[in-house]
């Protein structure tokens, strides 16, 4: 076998149970070859074989982030970024400084709308939302949409609402709500399927543009040690064809070392129908971007106080959230998307929608229930115990966001009230249970470094590291379990635990080189850890130098 590399002289921490540890790797193609001592694989060079002195440094599986949203990513480097505002104020100035810096651009074009992201109000320093007054401070001219952070509520101004035809006369929308003041008027505050109402009117985009947003967001998933992503690519099912083209278009300019796996948003079996007939029009090499699964929303989020529960909100004892589909259209979409070929997940994170993606699982499986299905449960935050031993008898992978808690540790008491908050977030819980656990971001909800991500899931604090003992310290994972969620569980997660997730013979040969001894260094320089090198199979598409 023809060795065409060999990394040696390093500390791999190969995520095998069956070799934890090696010093060195030797790639052919694009895969791991051999895996060994420095003594085995050098051995194994030829005249032709390049080697690469690691000098010592930590090499772990290439990172793999079970659920974000790559174009977002890249979007959102061309928008308002509202994260970390802590009034209303500064969302205000941030709007007039971005106008103010790119008048040239807003100047030139009628139909633009200037969009933002990021605004979170659990961190303003008094309880009030923002509103269509707020933004009409910035353009009463220019249509203007803010999604709050977690992508399930956003504020838009009087032009926005009077482009919508949204007044104080306009009905309540399935499966969304608007906010009406006390006088009845639409304070700007629009929530889940009424968000739709102002993002429909925005200017269609082109490949151009998405090929531009996934360039983008690809740069900063490498740059955090990111080889394989699973993203849901913005779900409306209208724009998925010029989404995939521009994909294609980035491999054919060798432009897309990123391994990608689709995750396409439904409301109808129309528009699953309507994916797998323009999936068909592509033929991606494979493991470069694969048809993932079909995912639908059964809820909101629990900053938005949208996430569906079985119990009212502690702090809003008139509101159990959002369901943004029945329990019927659950079953329905659930059992054609896997009779169309589709692995099938949902977006849950109140309890009430979590028991209904478990009651569309037996719905879908039927007599089948045993099988390797593999159904997904995406964020899955607010658990009980008897909600958690259904999805351990079903097979259900969770796709958590550790770094949710670092955010969500503020807030989950007043949302749920003390009791209710101690079977939340339930990491090491799932793993007791044989939960399998893949590990994600939701960026840009939060940031899409894996690194942030085990920080959190070991410590269970925030980035400041409060509180000192960990939130719901019992639910802590250790290192090695942290690492696996970002490599091997996510890997699992698409059936890919053969291709990737560890660094083992015949496997893809993707990589990353740490700047420091993750195993070594203090726990909390984990969220502060670089990552120097990021090899996609066995060749490297990042470096910090």
């Amino acid at each position: 076998m023809k060795i065409d590399k060999i990394i040696f002289n390093g500390k791999i921490i190969t995520v095998n149970e069956n070799q934890p540890r090696a010093e060195a790797v030797a790639i052919s193609g694009d895969r791991f070859s051999a895996v060994g001592s420095d003594q085995e694989i050098l051995a194994l060079a030829d005249s032709n074989t390049e080697k690469i002195d690691l000098q010592g440094k930590t090499v772990l599986p290439g990172f793999n982030d079970s659920h974000l949203h790559l174009l977002w990513i890249g979007k959102g480097l061309e928008e308002v970024n509202l994260n970390g505002v802590k009034s209303c104020q500064e969302i205000i100035n941030r709007g007039k400084e971005f106008l103010e810096e790119n008048k040239n651009l807003f100047g030139a074009k009628q139909d633009i709308w200037l969009a933002g992201r990021g605004w979170n109000d659990s961190l303003f320093t008094d309880s009030s939302l923002p509103s269509r007054a707020d933004l009409d401070q910035i353009s009463t001219e220019l249509p203007i949409v803010f999604r709050r952070v977690c992508g399930h509520v956003s504020v838009v101004n009087s032009k926005a609402l009077e482009l919508a035809g949204i007044d104080s006369n306009f009905e309540q929308p399935q499966g969304g709500k608007i906010d009406f003041d006390q006088s009845g008027k639409p304070t700007g505050i629009l929530r889940e399927q009424a968000m739709q109402l102002v993002n429909k009117l925005q200017p269609v985009e082109s490949v151009e543009d998405y090929m531009r947003y996934f360039e983008k967001g690809q740069a900063v998933a490498l740059q955090y040690g990111l080889t394989s992503v699973h993203s849901d690519i913005l779900g409306e099912v209208a724009t998925v064809g010029p989404k995939l083209t521009a994909l294609a278009n980035l491999i054919k300019k060798d432009a897309l070392p990123l391994r990608i796996s689709t995750q396409i948003r439904v409301w109808s079996k129309e528009e699953i129908d309507h994916f797998k007939e323009i999936w068909q029009n592509f033929d991606f090499a494979e493991h470069t971007v694969e048809a993932g699964l079909i995912k639908i929303m059964t809820d909101g989020s629990l900053g938005g106080r949208t996430a569906a529960m079985l119990e009212p909100y502690a702090d809003d004892p008139n509101s159990t959230g959002v369901e943004q589909l029945t329990q019927k259209e659950v079953n329905d979409l659930l059992t054609y998307a896997h009779q169309a070929g589709f692995q099938v997940a949902g977006h849950a994170i109140g309890d009430k929608a979590i028991q209904m993606m478990l009651n569309g699982f037996k719905e879908m499986a039927g007599s089948k229930i045993e099988d390797d299905l593999r159904p997904r449960i995406i964020h899955a935050q607010i658990t009980n115990k008897e909600l958690l031993e259904e999805m351990a008898r079903l097979g259900v992978v969770c796709d958590i966001q550790p770094v949710f808690v670092g955010t969500d540790l503020h807030i989950v008491e007043d949302r749920l009230g003390k009791e209710r908050a101690k079977e939340t977030y339930a990491w090491k819980t799932m793993r007791k249970m044989g939960i399998v656990t893949a590990g994600g971001s939701d960026a840009p909800v939060e940031s899409c470094n894996p690194l942030l991500g085990i920080y959190t899931a070991v410590t269970r604090q925030d980035q400041a590291g409060y509180p000192a003992e960990g939130w719901l310290p019992e639910e802590k994972l250790s290192l090695e379990e942290a690492i696996e969620l970002f490599t091997l569980g996510s890997a699992y997660a698409s059936f890919d635990e053969k291709e990737k997730g560890s660094i083992e013979t015949n496997k893809l040969a993707d990589f990353v080189v740490l700047a420091a001894d993750i195993t070594s260094i203090p726990v909390e320089e984990i969220k502060d850890l670089n990552v120097e090198s990021t090899f996609v199979g066995g060749k490297e598409v990042y470096c910090s130098k």
